[in-house]
């Protein structure tokens, strides 16, 4: 987009169809798709002719239409051969287009000062855009030009508030470093020794570099073991990842492209230790890495160790009081068997046996 500082407009036009050019200080050719030169200069009260010749390759339906609405040339379907003059009378810049191709940027501009002479053209570049946080951003306006002299003064407009904070005189570049995610428009103001003067703009879009975060499982690995990597856990605060890229081997490159899928998995045949990479590229180009370290082992890792539970051990059976004896030790024969069958009497089953036998046992 360009602007340039008016004054009053005024002017008296005429046209022929299909005549002779009127006396003119300028002359427009009628092209396929553009104007030749798109930018004339006249001093009041000098003209300016479109010629249509309709010539093989020019013989298509053209107009001329200024944009104020002030002067039209012919109908928008109108074949050559045709002229068409206009003739200003006062200073200022007078803006025209084609109604046919308006869509294929046929349009023109006329300039009326005292001087005849157009003002400078300021011509602005950008680069890189977009741009990172923290990166530095070139902006050129070396394409700038003067019809006549130089351009002396470059103004600029950097961090898109609409004023311009940056003069550099004749040197017609600048740097910035942006420190925050940012979408802007960009200013260049020239000025030529004659204090005429010109303004383009560009668009400049700042954004945040993504961050990478992987994962490695298992990590001590042991040779032949698959090892799984996995970047999900990386992101971009302005966008989203678009790809994926993985140096697995430790040699500094990225072999692997996993595109926009986050893991990838492998296994190695040599023991050591590697540093293992990943590096991210978002929707805008930017790119992220990080590294993990990998421990690769000869043999397989035995498992990690199970603490053993001891057996459950069935509950203990109290000890039964073995009877005394008493006086049957002091017996013989049946009677003792007797005096001992009647002590562990009121002991049952098997406690009742192993009285017997204790008591037995002792005899």
């Amino acid at each position: 987009m360009r602007r340039i500082v008016v004054g009053v407009v005024a002017a008296a036009v005429s046209a022929s169809a299909a005549g002779p050019a009127l006396a003119a200080n300028q002359t427009v050719g009628v092209r396929d798709v553009f104007f030749e030169p798109p930018r004339v200069a006249v001093k009041p009260g000098e003209s300016v002719t479109w010629n249509n010749p309709g010539s093989p390759g020019t013989n298509a339906p053209h107009n001329v239409r200024f944009e104020d609405g002030s002067f039209t040339s012919h109908p928008p379907a109108t074949f050559g051969p045709w002229t068409a003059t206009r003739t200003f009378t006062t200073d200022g810049v007078f803006r025209y287009f084609c109604e046919v191709h308006v869509g294929q940027g046929m349009s023109g501009v006329v300039y009326v000062n005292a001087a005849g002479i157009p003002p400078p053209l300021a011509a602005l570049t950008v680069s890189p855009h977009p741009a990172q946080v923290g990166q530095a951003v070139s902006f050129n306006g070396a394409g700038s030009s003067a019809s006549q002299g130089s351009i002396v003064k470059h103004e600029w407009d950097l961090d898109g508030n609409g004023s311009f904070e940056t003069d550099t005189g004749a040197t017609a570049t600048v740097s910035r470093v942006y420190t925050a995610a940012q979408t802007l428009t960009t200013k260049l103001r020239v000025t030529d020794n004659r204090g005429a003067t010109d303004e383009t703009t560009r668009p400049l879009r700042i954004h945040a570099a993504p961050s990478a975060s992987f994962t490695v499982s298992p990590n001590a690995a042991s040779t032949g073991q698959v090892v799984s990597f996995n970047g999900g856990a990386s992101s971009d605060p302005d966008g989203s990842i678009s790809k994926y890229e993985w140096d697995l081997d430790g040699n500094g490159s990225f072999e692997t492209d996993t595109f926009t899928t986050p893991t990838t998995s492998r296994s190695y045949s040599s023991p050591g230790a590697l540093t293992v990479r990943l590096r991210v590229t978002d929707g805008d180009g930017a790119t992220g890495e990080t590294t993990r370290s990998l421990q690769l082992n000869h043999y397989p890792l035995p498992p990690p160790l199970t603490p053993v539970q001891p057996p459950l051990q069935p509950p203990l059976t109290p000890l039964q009081p073995r009877p005394r004896p008493g006086k049957c030790s002091k017996l013989k024969g049946k009677r003792r068997a007797a005096c001992i069958r009647k002590r562990c009497r009121k002991l049952k089953g098997a406690k009742r046996r192993a009285c017997v036998k204790k008591v037995t046992r002792k005899r």
